[in-house]
């Protein structure tokens, strides 16, 4: 799977695309423990995302607990299709805000955005 992380002011981002499963969450294990560490918040972008399974659920399910004991939290940013449904489903959504984008995001956590 690939991957890539930036820091976007004090939050750290990390982009995903294609499949988020039982796999990708196998390659990307160690990526998500040092990102569990992380002295600030954390937002996953899921828009490059067509799939994701109950492996890639339970990922993010643990990275958002373990910000939260440290002080932090997970959002993420997920368009429509599969990943955002499923997470509409299990009422993800309720427990870790899900934004359109990056926009969005920034909107909600009282960041500038130019117009």
């Amino acid at each position: 799977m690939e991957s890539m992380t930036y820091t976007l002011n004090d939050t750290q981002v990390v982009a995903l695309e294609s499949e988020f499963d039982a796999m990708a969450v196998s390659e990307l294990r160690p990526l998500f423990e040092k990102l569990s560490e992380y002295t600030g918040d954390v937002l996953a972008d899921l828009r490059d995302v067509h799939f994701i399974d109950s492996s890639g659920i339970g990922a993010l399910v643990f990275l958002h607990k373990r910000l939260v004991m440290n002080g932090h939290h997970l959002e993420i940013i997920c368009g429509p299709g599969q990943p955002r449904d499923l997470l509409d489903m299990l009422h993800i959504n309720r427990v870790i805000p899900c934004h359109e984008n990056v926009k969005a995001y920034m909107q909600s956590s009282g960041m500038v955005v130019a117009s």
